[in-house]
């Protein structure tokens, strides 16, 4: 990200810190999150697996996954699923 902004990594941890109060990877990851969030929301759970959207969205690791967004949402992504 650094580079696409043509500021030095300092600078951009220094910047997502001054306008988001986070880092640049947690900016990222709560993005992603989210997108996995709303994919869940609009998916039939009879034929949808949890871990092929965190996959899609580059969550690989499915525990930490899980935590990931239980800590963002409150709940686990298969509670969403199955809402």
């Amino acid at each position: 990200m650094a580079k696409v902004a043509c500021v030095s990594v300092r600078t951009l941890h220094a910047a997502f810190a001054e306008q988001l109060d986070e880092t640049p990877m947690a900016y990222v990851r709560r993005v992603r999150l989210g997108r996995v969030r709303a994919d869940l929301l609009r998916a039939d759970p009879q034929r949808t697996r949890v871990t092929d959207l965190a996959m899609r969205w580059g969550f690989f690791h499915q525990s930490r996954f899980a935590q990931q967004y239980r800590d963002q949402f409150g709940e686990l992504p298969s509670a969403t699923l199955n809402r």
